[in-house]
């Protein structure tokens, strides 16, 4: 089988619309083994072609949102780095928040935090593209919705935001929720409700 060159790998990665790639997803790329494609990604991120991010995990990109989107999957950017995206606040995060369905972790050298919620809460988000790739973004509503559930957000800190949001948006979503303090979040969304009459 004759050997691929690194830059047809790298096109052919980017040609999928995908920018982030494990070895098992070369691999599947490429159709070579495993063991071929864990070399092939080494030597595309000598040759400058791609960022390693993790063991075995490399980037065709240098966009944060992307990395964070396709890192870890399923996941999608919520919280304050979504409430930024969409202009609701203007301060910039020190992490870019993401939410999963995976253990929350962590990676402080890429300045990325995955927050965990139930499978039930995985919705309120859209797939959008970004630059020759795509992210998974929160609407703004669900990203509250998510704050509250974690207990990042207080109904204060949402209620100086009303103008930007959708309450009855937020309602609908709400009332989606089959999960432990549903009840809790529908709550405060009420309250909400009350306060933007």
């Amino acid at each position: 089988m004759k050997e691929l060159s690194l830059y047809s790998i790298r096109d052919m990665a980017l040609e999928t619309g995908r920018a982030v790639f494990s070895v098992q997803q070369l691999s599947n790329l490429t159709g070579r083994s495993k063991e071929v494609s864990r070399v092939y990604l080494s030597r595309l991120v000598i040759k400058g072609l791609a960022r390693r991010l993790l063991e075995g995990k490399i980037s065709f990109v240098e966009d944060d949102f992307v990395i964070a989107t396709q890192l870890i999957e399923p996941s999608y950017i919520s919280l304050d780095s979504a409430l930024l995206a969409h202009g609701v606040i203007n301060q910039v995060p020190k992490y870019i928040e993401c939410v999963t369905t995976l253990n929350s972790i962590r990676y402080r050298s890429l300045g990325i935090r995955y927050h965990k919620i139930p499978g039930a809460m995985l919705s309120g988000f859209k797939r959008e593209g970004k630059g020759s790739s795509y992210i998974f973004l929160a609407e703004a509503e669900k990203a509250f919705i998510d704050g509250i559930y974690l207990n990042i957000y207080s109904e204060k800190t949402i209620a100086e935001h009303l103008d930007a949001v959708n309450v009855q948006r937020m309602h609908e979503i709400a009332d989606g929720l089959n999960v432990r303090g549903a009840e809790r979040i529908k709550k405060v969304i009420e309250s909400l409700a009350r306060s933007s009459y």
